[in-house]
């Protein structure tokens, strides 16, 4: 009995002791706060949406950036942040049993970027160089919203900035300030190029251009118009600077973009341990293969042109040490033009097909042992290839250009409020270009053909010094640089001033001289003269800035741009007397004159709700010939320009976005004048000009919000209310009497269009 009693106690204990083990204790569940900030100024950003990975768990950020996620289970989860407008962020975050979590998240409008907190609200409106006089940017947001769903152009995005004119919804290049886009310096992340975009060589105005840079890549876009910093050489008129941006640091994401008229997607994400980035992007158009195959099923022989482009980037960095990082990027692009038109419509002379390709290479090495001292090299080679094609296969144009070289600059930022800035930019230019032009009977002509070689460098230097309790800075400099090519020797001193008046509001003023140096064509071309100097321009600006509150500011500026000795060759059909004039003379530096104006521009940028701008300019460029005496306006001289921007985001999937550009008509380049529709030849030069400018374009975007990915639909109508902009594409005939045949084309017509986006 005892034994039976003894077991019975022991069965009782084992079973107790196995039901005790094999109970687990109720899961405590954990509630998470946090704040999204835009990344870029530290904003609270209101209405993102914020998904917890493997739960049924998600929020919307208020006003305030703030979120609440509750009954999360402890333990490691993923958080997915998004909003229409910007990138997909993955963070992964634990969550301690007993306790209230607390994370910041910063949102980027491209890729993750993350941090626990934020210490610094940064200006929305800050500048990109060191006490830059005229500066307008474009912050990523802005770039996607003004990059058109079909092409995907940061550099026609920049169309609409204050005080940028165009009337050609064709091309990409644009004019500043009366002056043309040969007199804008392109710089892609430090390095000038010349011609890189995709377009036909030869100077044909009727055919087209778009960048070679896919939007996706760009991390921002400035547009200096005058008095630009000494940083900046061999341009006469503005700088636009284009920086690319790094593969993210934190995981690999990727986005995939499909439109009407073509294909692009990019990829980045972090090396091994996190010690480097990687990025890729590529571009593909098919409008090529869906015009064809319209014009095909209809039997149309006689269309507008296509062009078919490609092109793919690529950047990595890599940290050598924390104080030390070597990059390298390429982009290469090509484009295939075709006038989409039946042979025997077209002259010996008429490019019938084209082609060009174009490559950038650019490696650096950059050394911060401090936060004082900041170094970077680059060396660089740009190559551009080009063939162009008439009816009968025989070629027009054939040719390549290229040039390499270094680039070095050095910031030291010392004790006692200055900022050194010094640097170096050497190049080595080459050129072989072959031209020609065929005859009806026979026979070819060779029209500029040329095989040179030369070398350009530039050496800068300025000091800024900066009182915070004065609200003053002051920069002084200047540029010397020399020319291979002219055999001349050049000083460019230059200076700005700001004066932080209070909180609220803020003057600017700077003066500067300014020299460009010839292009191969100006030299040795068909026109080319080899006495061919540099020309020279003097800056001066002026600027008032009113702030209302963090967001918002009315920006007043005016300026004077004095001209001197610019390239001009007077090669156009004209009357002279009373006889038909077609003599071309070659390039001299004959031309002087002014461009005077101002430029009132009221924005707001913000990462919530409106976000946009809009600007007037008035704008009046005057030249004078001073071989003959000859005083027209300049061939892109725009008395008025409005550009006008806006975004608004209603929720976390829904944004409307619009931009309206108006100018009043350029000048139709030549002696012409106008009689009703038709045009003659005259003794006055640019005094007929092209209708007004007018083209309103909106977009409408959805977003389809995951848990681990977005999808991005976007309808856009370009020219919404059909106006019919005209522009000019060269005259082609003569009549006995004066008159001129051909010359003026319509711009785009209404053109809707969709396209949809997957991040990931």
């Amino acid at each position: 009995m005892k034994l039976f009693l003894l077991i019975l106690l022991l069965t009782f204990c084992s079973t107790t002791i196995i039901a005790q083990d094999t109970t687990s204790p109720p899961q405590r569940l954990v509630t998470l706060r946090g704040r999204v900030v835009d990344a870029r100024t530290g904003e609270p950003f209101a209405k993102v949406k914020v998904i917890a990975s493997g739960t049924d768990q998600s929020a919307t950020t208020d006003e305030h950036g703030a979120f609440t996620l509750e009954h999360l289970p402890a333990g490691p989860i993923d958080l997915y942040i998004t909003t229409v407008n910007s990138g997909l962020v993955k963070k992964t975050i634990m969550l301690k049993e007993g306790e209230q979590s607390e994370t910041v998240i910063a949102l980027n409008a491209d890729a993750a970027m993350l941090t626990e907190t934020v210490s610094v609200t940064r200006d929305p409106y800050e500048a990109t160089e060191t006490n830059v006089a005229s500066e307008q940017t474009l912050n990523k947001r802005e770039l996607q919203a003004l990059s058109s769903v079909l092409l995907g152009d940061p550099v026609r995005a920049a169309q609409t900035l204050p005080g940028a004119t165009t009337s050609d919804d064709f091309r990409s290049e644009f004019s500043i300030r009366g002056a043309g886009f040969d007199r804008v310096g392109l710089f892609i992340d430090g390095v000038l190029t010349d011609n890189f975009v995709h377009t036909i060589q030869g100077g044909y105005p009727d055919t087209g251009s778009l960048s070679v840079i896919n939007s996706d890549t760009v991390n921002s876009l400035s547009l200096m118009g005058g008095a630009f910093p000494a940083k900046y050489g061999n341009r006469s008129a503005a700088v636009l600077d284009v920086e690319t941006r790094d593969g993210n640091r934190l995981k690999p994401t990727g986005r995939i973009s499909a439109s009407l008229s073509g294909l692009s997607g990019v990829v980045d994400g972090p090396f091994a341990k996190g010690r480097g980035t990687y990025l890729i992007a590529a571009r593909k158009s098919y409008v090529g293969y869906l015009i064809r195959r319209i014009n095909q099923t209809n039997q149309f022989t006689n269309n507008p042109p296509i062009l078919e482009f490609s092109d793919i980037q690529g950047k990595g960095l890599y940290d050598l040490t924390p104080h030390n990082q070597v990059g390298f990027s390429v982009i290469y692009g090509k484009l295939k033009f075709d006038r989409n038109q039946d042979r025997d419509l077209l002259g010996p002379n008429n490019v019938f097909q084209g082609s060009s390709a174009n490559l950038l290479l650019n490696g650096h090495w950059s050394y911060t042992p401090d936060p004082h001292l900041f170094l970077q090299t680059r060396v660089f080679e740009l190559r551009t290839t080009f063939r162009n094609i008439n009816r009968d296969n025989a070629f027009l144009e054939d040719g390549n250009r290229s040039q390499y070289g270094v680039r070095s600059d050095v910031a030291f930022l010392t004790h006692n409020s200055h900022r050194i800035e010094a640097g170096l930019y050497v190049r080595s230019l080459q050129a072989d270009s072959l031209s020609q032009r065929l005859f009806f009977f026979g026979g070819v002509l060779d029209f500029g053909s040329y095989k040179e070689r030369g070398t350009e460098q530039g050496y800068y230097a300025q000091d800024t010094w900066t009182s915070d309790k004065l609200g003053v800075s002051l920069t002084g400099g200047g540029r010397v640089e020399h020319s291979g090519i002219t055999g001349e020797t050049v000083f460019s001193p230059r200076g700005s001033v700001t004066w932080s008046v209070n909180e609220d509001w803020k003057v600017r003023a700077a003066a500067g001289r300014y020299y460009q140096f010839p292009d191969f064509e100006q030299v040795f071309g068909r026109l080319g003269n080899r006495a061919l100097k540099s020309e020279c321009a003097t800056h001066y600006n002026a600027s008032v800035e009113r702030r209302f509150g963090e967001r918002i500011r009315l920006l007043a500026e005016v300026y004077d741009r004095e001209d001197q000795d610019l390239f001009f060759s007077l090669s156009e059909p004209r009357f002279t007397g009373p006889f038909l004039d077609f003599r071309e003379f070659n390039f001299r530096n004959s031309l002087n004159g002014h461009a005077r104006g101002i430029e009132l521009t009221l924005q707001r940028r913000s990462a919530n709700k409106f976000a946009g701008w809009v600007s007037y300019a008035f704008s009046r460029t005057e030249l004078t010939d001073a071989n003959d005496g000859l005083a027209f306006l300049s061939d892109t001289d725009q008395r008025h320009t409005i550009n006008a921007y806006g975004g608004y985001r209603f929720n976390e999937s829904w944004n409307l976005s619009g931009a309206w550009r108006y100018g009043s008509g350029q000048p139709v380049p030549g002696f012409y004048r106008q009689v009703g529709n038709d045009f003659f030849l005259t003794t006055a030069r640019n005094g007929a000009r092209l209708p007004y400018y007018s083209r309103l374009d909106v977009r409408l975007s959805k977003a389809f919000l995951f848990k681990s990915w977005k999808l991005t639909l976007t309808g856009e109508v370009l020219n919404l209310l059909n106006r019919q902009n005209l522009r000019y594409a060269g005259f082609f005939n003569f009549g006995s009497d004066g008159r001129v045949f051909g010359g003026l084309d319509r711009t785009l017509p209404i053109l809707p269009s969709a396209g949809v986006v997957i991040d990931f």
